[in-house]
């Protein structure tokens, strides 16, 4: 039986329980009420905006109705282009290292910046309407023109469009932004593809805004916007705008191709004077300023061009190339880029938009030995140590590691074939030769270097560094397994 003491302590904490329980209670019927009174609140606070929401539609068909009535003509498509966007404007946006003002605005300074603004709107205007119809009626023009200040001032120096002080064509510059309200003309500064970078920002930020109802994108001189603009081809609210030389990229886009000639130079920059002396320093190979010289860049090996009549008004190149022939090995080192992480999925091109290859010197007998050393014990997989893949299932080849030499001498191998693309290949894994890297290079004389004549007077100079093409392995016709098995390329010498 159980004890006095017990039962009082069941007694005491069965009362604990039921006091907890009451409790328990009166907080869940606290909580409901309140739950109940928020209900109440949201139900009246419903019910005023449905009465809100009700006047402002009730505004919004009074405020059509009246447009209507302004506008009979309009279509309505255009009423309801009105209808679902606040304050609408088309993009133009210039890669201005790229696209040159016409001669007569570059030299006449501030007044020709202002001069140059108007054209360009009055150009744009007339081109909305034959794109958008009755929408350009109601739409602004916001113009963002990206150039590298610096360097283009000193180009133009060169060519007699503008004084020679440090970023003559400032004057110019600020009025045509002062000139519109929405017109910008920005530096993007001396960094690789800084107006490129911009450009394509600017792209995305508004491609897909509403507001704005077209974009006339003058950016075709460089192939890198073609893959860029792959995605949006045939689309009705992109209009390319032409550049003195148009690549066959952009026209397989399929996208609208219109000129303004009134305001663009329609010919590429040609040097009409030669008052700037050649530089020394850039014919050795060690030039510190880069495009940034003021002094004329000209290849070793090749001359001023004299020119017959000296009155003539015909621009004149800045030099030329009688003869063909190989550069030496420290121009090659100097000029040409180096294998960078940093840029790997990026290729660097010259002005002319040609692919320029890494800088890959002759590897020393000592690394040729021991590319033939593993070679003998087990041939490695070529495709796969250089481009990280192999799409053979049944690849017969060795995957396993290997030396950074022998990379090396795989890279060197390849360089030594051009690529039947030449200077247009944009594949990232691409491995084979777009320009002759043999030093000093005779062969091409006799017609027995394997790149052609062109190859060997390349501008080496990195204009820009474009974005790469994917692609699942970029061979044409020919493979990288058998090309670089080839015995007579173990002991090659380099040539003198």
């Amino acid at each position: 039986m159980l004890r006095e003491s017990d039962i009082d302590s069941l007694n005491n904490h069965l009362a604990s329980l039921s006091e907890d329980n009451e409790r328990h209670h009166e907080n869940l019927h606290g909580l409901l009420n309140q739950f109940k009174n928020l209900l109440d609140d949201y139900s009246s606070l419903k019910s005023d905006y449905e009465e809100v929401k009700e006047g402002r539609e009730k505004y919004k068909r009074q405020v059509r109705g009246q447009v209507r009535k302004q506008m009979p003509k309009r279509s309505a498509k255009v009423t309801d282009y009105i209808r679902k966007g606040r304050n609408p404007f088309v993009l133009v946006l210039v890669d201005g290292d790229g696209y040159m003002f016409k001669e007569h605005f570059l030299k006449a300074g501030s007044e020709g910046g202002v001069k140059a603004a108007r054209e360009l709107s009055d150009s744009v205007r007339e081109l909305m309407h034959s794109t958008m119809g009755m929408q350009a009626d109601s739409c602004q023009i916001m113009v963002r023109v990206y150039a590298n200040i610096l360097g283009l001032s000193k180009a133009l120096a060169r060519a007699g469009m503008v004084g020679h002080e440090a970023r003559s064509i400032s004057p110019f510059t600020s009025s045509f932004t002062r000139a519109q309200d929405l017109f910008d003309l920005v530096d993007s500064a001396e960094k690789k593809e800084g107006s490129d970078f911009k450009i394509r920002e600017m792209f995305r930020l508004f491609v897909d805004l509403n507001q704005c109802r077209h974009i006339y994108f003058a950016g075709c001189h460089d192939t890198g916007f073609a893959s860029f603009l792959t995605p949006y081809r045939a689309s009705d609210r992109i209009t390319l705008i032409k550049a003195a030389s148009l690549h066959r990229d952009f026209e397989d886009l399929k996208l609208p191709i219109r000129e303004l000639p009134s305001v663009f130079i329609s010919n590429p920059l040609a040097i009409t004077k030669q008052t700037a002396p050649v530089c020394k320093h850039f014919q050795k190979g060690i030039c510190k300023f880069g495009v940034g010289c003021n002094k004329q860049h000209v290849p070793p090996n090749q001359q001023l061009a004299k020119s017959a009549d000296s009155d003539s008004s015909s621009p004149k190149p800045l030099w030329s190339s009688p003869a063909v022939v190989g550069r030496s090995q420290e121009f090659l080192a100097a000029t040409l880029p180096t294998h960078s992480l940093e840029f790997e999925e990026y290729i660097p091109i010259n002005k002319d938009g040609d692919r320029l290859d890494t800088y890959c010197p002759h590897p020393s007998p000592e690394a040729f030995a021991e590319y033939h050393r593993r070679a003998k014990r087990h041939r490695v997989c070529n495709s796969f140590h250089l481009s990280g893949e192999c799409g053979d299932m049944d690849c017969q080849y060795d995957h396993s590691h290997v030396s950074n030499t022998i990379i090396e001498v795989l890279r060197y191998i390849l360089l030594q074939h051009p690529c039947s693309r030449a200077g247009a290949c944009r594949f990232i894994k691409c491995f084979w030769g777009h320009i002759c890297q043999t030093p000093n290079c005779k062969a091409i004389k006799t017609f027995q270097c394997r790149f052609n004549h062109r190859t060997h007077s390349l501008d080496l100079q990195v204009a820009q560094w474009v974005a790469s093409v994917e692609n699942a392995r970029a061979d044409d016709d020919r493979d990288y397994q058998s090309i670089i098995s080839s015995e007579s390329f173990q002991s090659q010498p380099p040539s003198d």
